[in-house]
């Protein structure tokens, strides 16, 4: 998955002039692998509902969810959503100060950091809250068997028993997904190293809400893939357009 999601992100601008023939072939494989791995996950998932509840109690003793209060796990989470608040605003200050300093901060192209945001946004935010909304599935927490009061139900299947911050599918495995972005600022040659150190940190970081009952399974692997579905679409269109978006924020503050 990683050989075809992560490739585009390898290139450069200049690289992408060099392929002007043909500027999308890189994307194309990548969005028809992960398009495949979000059909065949769902597919599982919904074929064998039962298999999210059978992940889901192996963190459970009774109705107790035994790892909640693990001190390195909820450090784990608390570094990964205190990371966004610094980690956002400093690549709207990348793309700032490449407008108001271009001559210094030529290491820094823009188009960098607004991919960046743009995973955050488009993934996080807009897919994962719409779903949210649409979808209205309960924590495993909250259900019965764990001492809530609602139903299990599988994923995809739109419910009525959750109207507000429901759980499917999950923000903060589409956060980590995104944060894998950051590769792009990666030299080339060294991006495949960087990416086998990042990637299972950030699969872990999405995994730790199963530990704590907070998702399903499915909720965190498709909210994964979706993310990285945006994140190849949202690459296809940077790539294609970065010298234009950088002249765009560097000639912003002459204009």
């Amino acid at each position: 998955m990683w050989k075809f999601a992560l490739h585009p992100w390898s290139s450069t601008s200049s690289g992408s002039r060099l392929r002007q023939s043909e500027p999308y072939a890189n994307t194309d494989g990548g969005l028809a692998v992960i398009g495949m791995l979000i059909v065949w996950t769902s597919f599982i998932f919904v074929v064998f509902p039962m298999l999210d509840l059978a992940v889901t109690r192996l963190f459970a003793h009774g109705r107790v969810f035994w790892l909640m209060e693990n001190p390195f796990l909820k450090a784990v989470r608390d570094i990964s959503r205190q990371s966004q608040i610094y980690l956002l605003p400093g690549m709207a200050l990348l793309i700032a100060l490449r407008a108001f300093l271009p001559g210094r901060l030529r290491i820094c192209p823009p188009h960098k950091p607004l991919f960046v945001l743009l995973s955050f946004a488009a993934g996080p935010l807009v897919i994962v809250q719409i779903l949210k909304m649409i979808i209205g599935r309960v924590r495993p927490r909250e259900l019965v068997e764990f001492g809530g009061t609602a139903d299990f139900t599988p994923v995809w299947q739109f419910s009525a028993a959750c109207t507000r911050n429901c759980s499917f599918p999950s923000g903060e495995a589409a956060a980590a997904a995104a944060a894998l972005s950051l590769l792009v600022f990666v030299p080339a040659k060294q991006r495949w190293i960087a990416a086998a150190i990042l990637t299972p940190c950030l699969l872990f970081v999405a995994f730790n809400r199963v530990i704590f009952g907070a998702h399903f399974l499915s909720d965190v692997m498709l909210g994964w893939l979706l993310t990285m579905f945006a994140m190849t679409w949202i690459w296809r269109w940077v790539d294609a357009n970065a010298r234009a978006i950088d002249r765009f924020f560097t000639r912003l503050v002459v204009r």
